[in-house]
């Protein structure tokens, strides 16, 4: 699994890079998550619907690991979600449900999620198309 090694380890280089920078966690977490999410959406779901929590058996043949494959990929997916997601955080702001000060940290987490996915996307293209592994 050299793919995941490498998101490990970027995710854990961009989380120090942004704990440095911003001196929170919370950040530094969403980052990594963010870095981890699609493979994490991808294996973890098909895992399930094939009944094994064992990443390493997931069969990549089934056709369901072969959509989540293509949606997780996708960039336009990510940012769709990022604008939906983003649109019902404003709406319960305007309604007063969430404060200022809490929308602007969940913009900020958000921003960093978003960072770590973008980020995983890019490794994704310079490894499957320039590794050595693919």
């Amino acid at each position: 699994m050299p793919g995941g090694l490498v998101h490990i380890g970027a995710g854990i280089l961009c989380a120090v890079v942004v704990h440095l920078i911003h001196f929170k966690w919370e950040y530094s977490y969403a980052m990594f998550i963010g870095n981890l999410l699609p493979d994490a959406l991808k294996f973890g779901l098909t895992g399930i619907k094939q009944g094994t929590l064992d990443i390493f058996h997931v069969q990549k043949s089934n056709e369901f690991y072969r959509f989540l494959s293509m949606t997780t990929a996708d960039w336009s997916n990510w940012l769709a979600l990022g604008f939906f997601i983003l649109a019902v955080v404003m709406f319960f702001y305007h309604y007063h449900f969430i404060k200022k000060k809490r929308m602007e940290e969940y913009s900020e987490l958000y921003g960093f999620l978003l960072a770590g996915i973008l980020i995983h996307l890019v490794l994704d293209i310079l490894i499957s198309e320039k590794g050595v592994w693919w």
